[in-house]
């Protein structure tokens, strides 16, 4: 059984120890000689009193949304209940005896081996992961008939536990605790560790597929799937079932700053689609959207998987696949898949083996996590774990006096909600960062600036550099992961972060600034243009701190990771076939974003769940005629 509502959310927002870090950066600039004293972090983003509150927050402007109130103005018959709570067992909470009574009691079959080493399970497919690629394919396939087990190492929260409160939000929502940078520190990670993975604390933007990138995929890389109608029809469904709206009717302040900016100069603005009302107004939902009205997997696609019986084993870690030998040889396949080992581990501490026997497999755990898992059960394709993709980012700031007629707080509004195109590659929108990211971002010069920096937190505005990057990083284990931006990609984000800076002077800005070591910063009360264009001729992006011969040095960050299983029309090509099958194993399949053959260009939600109901509908074809015939 689920823990209460109130349990729950105590557990989020609890005090937790003090740590060296916040959610962002300082786990990494931690390792070298030049790192801000933890206070800087810890103190903003961390540390609670008995009533959740940090002394530190009406300093800087800031108080934790009320999502009491919040909660009360959107309530709705769907916002009130645990929807996933008939098909979920939340393994961590149960004793042994009481895991397999629960497994019972949604409809497993559990079967205890003589030794007791293990229990097996029996179902037709097992779901490693339950974000964008798991949610949609459970529900796909359950909806098909199909007997469901999705496997998801976070835990399950609703609208009712989520806190808002940054740090404990971070640690139990993301991957390592949010504080996740590659192995050669140049990038920080955020990727999504609950069910419903990286859609529950995405930041709503759902952007169909350009295009372009369709005839990209589909013609040099000789990839069908993208290029038939089935495809569009696919984004059709997926925004339905979302319910993507395309008008915000109130932006939040940095999204005017920006739309601002880019009017003053005449440069085009777009409204962002997004996975929520017109009135979503929430600027928190990177912790969970505390209203419910985001609409992540967990209270859409998840539903609709459990409806049909699907069951969902939360705080349950896939170890590996099952492979034998004995595949039918088609394509060079020699390997079969008949199932996941999984390890649970009770509230008592003892950990449970669970052995999933299904007759088709789906690793759908993130571009992050799909690729170890792969290793880890035998696979050798050249492809698993390579082509990663980040699209990296480089931020801008520009602060605000209150004085200044656009209205508003940095983390008040829809967090995404406006987007500009600089070049073909290059977008500019705006993030979300709570005061422990704010703090860990910001260049430490001394500590009377960094006071005056963190007084000016609410006022200041961000705008952030996404590029559709060429360089491909690797992903070398659990938690280890490498990437460099090639020397085109760095000249792409320097072009974009030159153009965010303009736009927040045009919007008004009393100073501009980059996070780059040395706190590059422009004052621009009476600036002329010829100053700026000189500021802007020292905007540089340097590389992360470890590299050799930098006098400065910046970290970038990623928020979307594809391509490190990408489907290739030969083994040669991919680590999957087109269907998203494994060219080594016969019914091993991957659905998530991995998948991808290069960096999509914009936000990848919608063209991750796109690709995984296109392919899932073909795997629950796949499943009924091997029914028929077994």
């Amino acid at each position: 059984m689920a823990l209460p509502a109130a349990s729950r959310a105590e557990e989020v927002v609890g005090p937790t120890p003090t740590m060296g870090g916040s959610p962002g950066l300082h786990a990494s600039t931690g390792m070298l000689g030049r790192s801000r004293p933890d206070v800087g972090c810890s103190g903003y983003g961390r540390e609670l009193t008995k009533n959740s509150e940090n002394p530190c927050w009406k300093a800087i402007g800031y108080s934790v949304p009320d999502v009491e109130e919040q909660r009360r103005e959107s309530r709705t018959e769907a916002s009130t209940r645990r929807s996933l709570d008939n098909g979920v067992v939340q393994t961590g909470e149960l004793d042994h005896a009481a895991l397999l009574r629960s497994l019972a009691d949604k409809g497993l079959a559990v079967k205890p081996t003589a030794s007791g080493s293990h229990h097996t399970l029996e179902c037709d497919v097992v779901i490693v992961g339950s974000g964008c690629g798991g949610g949609v394919a459970a529900a796909v396939l359950a909806s098909a008939g199909h007997k469901v087990v999705v496997v998801e190492k976070g835990d399950y929260f609703t609208a009712d536990d989520y806190s808002s409160v940054e740090g404990p939000s971070m640690e139990r929502l993301y991957e390592q605790g949010g504080i996740f940078c590659t192995t050669n520190v140049t990038t920080v990670l955020y990727a999504g560790a609950t069910v419903g993975g990286g859609s529950a604390v995405n930041w709503s933007a759902s952007i169909r597929t350009p295009r372009e990138v369709l005839q990209e995929w589909s013609r040099e890389h000789e990839l069908p799937v993208f290029a038939g109608a089935a495809y569009v029809q696919a984004m059709d469904a997926v925004c339905a079932r979302l319910a993507v709206t395309n008008v915000c009717r109130e932006e939040g302040f940095q999204n005017k700053v920006v739309r601002r900016g880019c009017e003053a100069l005449g440069l085009p603005v777009d409204a962002v689609p997004r996975n929520s009302s017109e009135e979503h107004h929430c600027g928190s939902c990177f912790l969970g959207c505390p209203t419910g009205d985001k609409r992540g997997t967990d209270t859409t696609w998840l539903v609709d998987a459990v409806q049909h019986g699907a069951v969902i084993l939360a705080g349950c870690k896939a170890e590996r696949f099952i492979l034998e030998s004995g595949g039918s040889g088609k394509n060079g396949r020699s390997k079969k898949c008949v199932g996941l080992v999984a390890t649970c581990v009770s509230n008592n501490g003892i950990p449970t083996k669970l052995r999933i026997e299904a007759r088709l497999s789906i690793s759908a755990c993130g571009a992050l996590m799909t690729p170890p898992l792969l290793r880890n059960s035998g696979l050798r394709n050249r492809h698993v774990g390579q082509n990663l993709h980040l699209h990296p980012v480089s931020m801008a700031w520009g602060y605000f006096p209150d004085t200044n007629q656009i209205t508003g707080k940095c983390y008040e509004g829809g967090i995404i909600t406006s987007m500009h195109r600089v070049t073909d590659r290059t977008i500019i929108e705006t993030p979300a960062l709570g005061p422990g990211a704010f703090a860990s971002l910001v260049p430490w010069e001394s500590g009377r600036d960094m006071k005056e920096r963190m007084r000016r937190y609410a006022r200041t505005a961000h705008a952030f550099a996404l590029v559709r990057d060429r360089a491909a990083g690797t992903v070398d284990g659990e938690g280890r992961v490498h990437f460099t931006p090639s020397r085109d990609d760095t000249e792409e984000l320097r072009k974009g972060l030159r153009r965010a800076l303009r736009i927040l002077v045009a919007a008004g800005a009393a100073e501009v600034g980059t996070h780059r070591s040395d706190g590059l910063r422009l004052r621009c009360k009476g600036v002329q243009e010829k100053d700026l264009e000189a500021f802007l001729d020292e905007v540089t992006v340097p590389r992360g701190p470890l590299q050799a011969g930098t006098d400065t040095w910046a970290l970038l960050c990623s928020a979307h990771q594809m391509g490190s299983c990408r489907m290739g029309a030969s083994p040669k090509d991919g680590a999957v076939d087109g269907r998203g099958e494994s060219w080594e194993a016969e019914g091993l399949y991957v659905c998530d974003g991995s998948l991808l053959p290069t960096a999509v260009g914009v936000n990848p939600m919608i063209t991750i769940q796109s690709l995984a109901y296109c392919l899932s509908v073909d795997i629950a074809e796949s499943l009924a005629q091997i029914k028929k015939h077994s």
